[in-house]
C-alpha cells in the first residue's frame, strides 16, 4: 500500500553527508536524513548537525546533501540556517537545488491505529569491508501509530510526540514519517527508552510547521501544496 508514496516521496528525501576530505579507507555513512518542505529548504533532526561530544557548541555551518534519486552524483552544499536542540529540529538551505520536489506536511494529528511508513538513510554503515567513499542505503520501514501525546517540561513548555509500535533500523534521525497518501505526520526523533523501550518517537508535523513559521518559512493550509509557500 505504500509503493506509490515511497516512489513519490523519495524525490524529496536527502542523505546528509559529512564534509570532505574523507579519511583514508574509511566507511562514511550518512549523518542522517533530511527532506525538502519548500523549494531549497530541508528539515532534519538537530542531532544530525550537532556534535554529540560538544553539546554546547553551535551546529555545523555547512553540510553536503544528496537526494535519493541522485545517489552516485555529486552532493549539493547546504547551509544550516536554524537549529533547535530541544525540539530536535534543524533547517537547511540549498541555494540552487537540482529539484523542487517537496513533501506535504499534515497540520492535524493522525489517529492511533493508522498504518504509517518512513523512508530515508539510517546512520549506519552497510559495506562489508573498508572502502573509501560514502556508504548509503535507502530503507523503507513500516509501523502503526500507537499514540499522540503531549507533555509539559520543567520550563512549562508543552511538547508533543507520536509513538509508533516498531523500533527502526540503526539511527533513523531525520527520516520523514508518512501515511499511505504520502503526507508527512512527523519526523523520526529517537527510539524510546524506559518506559518506552519498544517504540519509536516522532516530532509531529504540527511542531515542524511551527518551527518553520518561527524561522520565516510560512506554510499554511490543511496540507501544504507541492513546493510549499515559502517566504525567506
Amino acid at each position: 500500500m505504500f509503493e506509490k508514496a515511497v516512489t513519490g516521496n523519495r524525490e524529496a528525501i536527502y542523505a546528509i553527508l559529512g564534509s570532505p576530505p574523507l579519511p583514508p579507507n574509511a566507511i562514511t555513512p550518512s549523518l542522517g536524513t533530511a527532506f525538502m518542505v519548500a523549494t531549497g529548504l530541508l528539515v532534519t533532526a538537530a542531532r544530525c548537525i550537532l556534535d554529540a561530544a560538544k553539546p554546547g557548541d553551535p551546529p555545523q555551518g555547512k553540510v553536503r546533501v544528496i537526494r535519493a534519486p541522485d545517489i552516485g552524483r555529486k552532493a549539493e552544499p547546504a547551509a544550516v540556517i536554524a537549529a533547535d536542540a530541544r525540539k530536535d529540529l534543524a533547517l537547511l538551505r540549498i541555494d540552487a537545488p537540482r529539484s523542487a520536489a517537496c513533501l506535504q506536511l499534515l497540520d492535524a494529528p493522525v489517529p492511533a491505529g493508522t498504518h504509517c511508513g518512513t523512508s530515508g538513510f539510517p546512520r549506519i554503515a552497510v559495506d562489508s569491508g573498508p572502502v573509501t567513499g560514502v556508504s548509503l542505503i535507502e530503507l523503507f520501514q513500516g509501523a502503526d501509530i500507537s499514540s499522540f501525546v503531549s507533555d509539559t517540561d520543567s520550563n512549562g513548555d508543552t511538547m508533543s510526540r507520536y509513538e509508533t509500535d516498531s523500533p527502526l533500523y540503526g539511527d533513523s534521525s531525520g527520516c520523514p514519517g508518512f501515511v499511505a497518501s504520502g503526507e508527512v505526520f512527523g519526523m523520526f526523533h529517537q527510539c524510546g527508552r524506559h518506559p518506552w523501550p519498544g517504540v519509536s518517537l516522532w516530532v509531529p508535523s504540527m511542531e515542524i510547521i511551527a518551527f518553520l513559521n518561527d524561522n520565516g518559512v510560512i506554510i499554511s493550509g490543511r496540507r501544504t501544496s507541492r513546493g510549499g509557500i515559502a517566504k525567506w
